[in-house]
């Protein structure tokens, strides 16, 4: 991290997050019946994300019910996926609520993804308050082009305790390309994840080795007559795969939303309503450790760094 970086800020991929804690956590309901047991690995996880990063700036990011404009470049993006469970899909508003009365800004944005929004937070970021680091929570490879020297990507790597950090080092070792060859790369290689391709015939071993000697797909495509004739041949039959796959993987930067840097200031947990929450849906172990919190810092005055376990 760059030390003139004085400030953080976190952004997380809330609708990610969700899904990974249901899926990730053993099913549990709350005394009257309520399945809780997304909102429970959220809540951890957002938590033990506030502690370990401390942000001066703070936003969760969220998917919408309604098509996004990828649907409309291609009608199968993401038809592959299940469609959410009831069990998890009755989570969602109980997120959302804690939300609220955590007073935390949860952003989305109908026809837009949850990283389009961080993408464009990001930038919202970068320009108003240079001297804060920016740390991306999430588990989609997509937001890995936003990494730079003031952005870093947090990766769950299992279940909901264990991350990794991504910076240009690591995401060169994972793909062997620089984060701003993330767009490329998916350009060639497509998105399986996503339910599209990109040029058949280029994985992503080839996709790398192409954008290592070549830089871009533009720069590729002016070089054919230098690349092995099947693979030459491909990115000819292919091209307009590829010219779909850039538009489905590059992140907007744009997205017009009604958020302000003053609106993503964060001032601290407001347990006064949280904690009646989180006895609502019998949190009980999250209950617990906040009430113990709040009685550190009423008998210290100050909060000790990562004096509570939230992973």
């Amino acid at each position: 991290m760059d030390k003139n970086r004085t400030k953080n800020t976190l952004l997380i991929d809330g609708s990610a997050i969700v899904h990974r804690a249901y899926h990730a956590l053993p099913p549990f309901t709350s005394s009257d019946g309520t399945p809780t047991n997304a909102l429970y690995g959220f809540i951890t996880m957002f938590l033990g994300m506030v502690d370990m990063f401390r942000p001066s700036y703070l936003a969760v990011c969220l998917d919408t019910p309604k098509p996004t404009f990828r649907k409309k470049i291609l009608s199968t993006y993401q038809a592959q996926r299940p469609k959410a469970p009831e069990n998890l899909s009755l989570q969602f508003p109980l997120v959302i609520e804690f939300l609220k009365v955590s007073h935390i800004p949860g952003i989305a944005k109908a026809g837009f993804e949850a990283d389009d929004v961080m993408a464009t937070l990001s930038e919202l970021v970068q320009k108003n308050v240079p001297d804060s680091h920016i740390y991306i929570v999430t588990g989609d490879k997509d937001i890995l082009q936003l990494v730079n020297d003031g952005v870093t990507v947090v990766m769950p790597k299992s279940g909901i305790r264990n991350v990794d950090l991504m910076d240009s080092t690591a995401v060169y070792k994972k793909l062997g390309i620089q984060p701003s060859q993330v767009v490329d790369y998916k350009t060639l290689a497509g998105d399986p994840s996503d339910n599209y391709s990109g040029v058949t015939g280029i994985g992503p071993k080839k996709a790398s080795t192409l954008l290592s000697r070549y830089g871009t797909v533009e720069n590729i495509y002016k070089h054919l007559n230098e690349i092995e004739v099947n693979i030459a041949q491909a990115l000819k039959t292919y091209e307009n795969n590829a010219l779909i796959a850039k538009e489905l993987a590059q992140l907007k930067m744009n997205v017009a939303i009604d958020t302000s840097i003053q609106d993503l200031i964060y001032t601290g947990l407001h347990t006064e309503q949280m904690l009646p929450f989180l006895h609502k849906y019998t949190l009980k172990s999250i209950e617990k450790r906040i009430m113990a919190e709040k009685s550190e810092v009423n008998t210290s005055g100050k909060k000790q760094k990562n004096q509570l376990s939230f992973f």
